[in-house]
């Protein structure tokens, strides 16, 4: 199955020079030797981000959820609250992390299929003076839109707030430069964007606010205590075992990004990759959800062919070397997603409309329309 092509948001297909890097052996992360490869991984994480003058980098052991995680109760200071953006499943998460941690909130909420409106964020910072943070999905991979983080960003910075942007699945993939958004926590991942190994997660913390900001706010966590880990790693430790092997696929994946040509030439790929596959959705009259001026790069959430479900479309389609994703929440019924994340070779997208249209054709003919 090595030649299967990974059409879902994460995990991500990955180069072999990235996978040939978790081979370089086992080592003790209390040896100098992983002290040397955290501080690199730490320089250049923010380096490939455009973001080595403002940001510094907090490596987390755990998926992008676990960063995502430990920016929210890092965020938020005791008796204030955290302003949720909530317009996805993902911006639910960050609400149901907030609420299980204790930490108050207030939402802004928008449909499912629109950006929200950065006013209603103004207005609420305005209003509401116990409001710590701001804390928005940019990618929201249930539907393959994008959410306006740099006029969020804009308004936030106003204010003692700081402004946290769940990045995992924009990162590096989508504009705006997460250096022109001037957040203050921004989560990533190895994964996705970056074309390295699920395993890894990271934040990064702005030197204006963010790393402040962990520091003042409680320990509301052991293992996702960002003031504890960033104290730790700034001394060259890290508090608990790491995936080292992944670390090691992390700084493979990095040097062929930046060898490659780092963000610009990344950015570029992800629109190329859009630009070959939407139109055949188009010709088989596959729609997708989100309008034109808000969809993402990467990820495109379709509607199901009439009678064809999710399941019986995705077995088809692995059948002829592409897995598919669901729809998510009320959406799986009626929507599946294809994300063009991590290392694919251009010509199997280019055959991607003819492997659908096969599939769709062979499942109406057994339907015996």
């Amino acid at each position: 199955m090595s030649d299967l092509v990974l059409l879902n948001p994460g995990p991500a297909c990955t180069s072999p020079g990235v996978r040939e890097a978790m081979l370089r052996g086992d080592l003790c992360h209390r040896e100098p030797e992983f002290a040397d490869l955290m501080g690199r991984l730490r320089t250049s994480v923010a380096r490939c981000l455009g973001m080595a003058d403002t940001h510094e980098t907090v490596l987390i052991t755990g998926s992008g959820t676990a960063a995502m995680e430990t920016a929210v109760i890092g965020s938020v200071r005791a008796g204030r609250k955290l302003l949720v953006v909530n317009n996805g499943v993902y911006g639910a998460r960050l609400l149901s992390m907030a609420e299980a941690h204790g930490v108050e909130t207030v939402v802004v909420e928008a449909p499912w299929t629109r950006p929200v409106d950065p006013g209603a964020v103004a207005d609420l910072l305005r209003s509401d003076g116990r409001i710590d943070a701001v804390a928005c999905v940019h990618h929201e991979t249930t539907t393959g839109m994008l959410n306006p983080i740099a006029e969020i960003g804009a308004i936030v910075r106003d204010h003692e707030a700081v402004f946290l942007v769940d990045a995992i699945s924009s990162t590096a993939i989508e504009s705006p430069d997460l250096a022109e958004v001037h957040a203050d926590i921004v989560c990533g991942t190895a994964n996705k964007g970056l074309h390295g190994v699920p395993g890894v997660s990271f934040l990064l913390l702005s030197t204006a606010k963010g790393t402040g900001r962990v520091a003042a706010a409680p320990r509301r966590s052991v293992y996702l205590d960002p003031a504890a880990q960033l104290r730790s790693q700034r001394a060259g430790d890290i508090p608990f075992t790491p995936a080292v092997q992944t670390c090691y696929a992390l700084d493979e994946a990095i040097a062929q990004y930046e060898g490659a040509g780092g963000y610009e030439a990344r950015l570029r790929l992800y629109r190329e990759r859009a630009a070959v596959v939407r139109p055949g959705f188009a010709r088989l009259d596959l729609p997708v959800l989100i309008e034109e001026p808000y969809r993402a790069n990467s990820v495109t959430a379709l509607g199901l062919p009439t009678g064809i479900t999710y399941r019986a479309l995705h077995d088809e389609l692995k059948q002829r070397g592409y897995v598919i994703y669901a729809g998510q929440g009320r959406l799986s019924q009626t929507h599946f997603r294809i994300a063009t994340m991590g290392e694919i070779p251009m010509p199997r997208l280019v055959e991607l409309e003819g492997a659908l249209e096969e599939s769709i054709r062979h499942l109406t003919k057994a339907r015996g329309e």
